[in-house]
């Protein structure tokens, strides 16, 4: 057995294969639903593999939050169904795999996930007093790795890293910035 069958379970598989079933539902619900165009593009470094992309990711967004309403639905109708079933809200906090939190019981975080709509905090080691939350995307405009930590600064350069000296798409942000800042007298 090679390290990758070590690693490789029939859960496990069956979660990759759900996983891209579904992404590809989202694709399908971005163009059905929402107009979005879907083609094949390269995959840089690659020359036969492509990725699907959409001509307007905001179809995206909206598809999946689409399925992610549904299946949020469905995860309470079905921890409905486990309660007439016979099984504790301990049950499904564990199926859920909701971390324990100190004596507090999972099945209170279940229910109040579930059924009165508050989110459960995450306890991953990733959240911390210090954690920056970035995410990663290839600019179109200037084709640079840009990480992102949200529009919670003023100037662009504080929430984007990684776009050239050149870009349109930083300075036009730079641009407006400017705008703003000036017509609220900051600068």
């Amino acid at each position: 057995m090679n390290a990758g069958e070590a690693d490789r379970s029939p859960e496990r598989d069956g979660r990759m294969r759900v996983g891209h079933r579904l992404r590809e539902l989202v694709l399908a619900a971005a163009v059905e639903v929402f107009g979005a165009v879907r083609s094949e593009v390269p995959i840089e470094g690659f020359r036969l593999l492509t990725e699907s992309r959409l001509d307007d990711p905001l179809a995206g967004v909206r598809a999946a939050d689409l399925l992610a309403r549904v299946a949020d639905a469905q995860r309470t109708d079905h921890a409905r169904a486990a309660r007439a079933a016979g099984r504790s809200w301990d049950e499904i906090g564990e199926a859920l795999e909701l971390p324990l939190d100190g004596d507090r019981p999972r099945g209170e975080a279940a229910f109040e996930w579930l059924i009165e709509g508050r989110a459960p905090e995450s306890t991953g080691p990733a959240d911390g007093l210090f954690r920056t939350p970035t995410t990663w995307w290839r600019c179109s405009a200037c084709g640079q790795q840009v990480s992102d930590r949200g529009p919670y600064e003023s100037h662009p350069d504080d929430n984007e890293h990684g776009h050239t000296e050149g870009c349109p798409r930083r300075a036009a942000a730079i641009g407006a910035w400017r705008t703003r800042t000036a017509a609220e007298g900051e600068l």
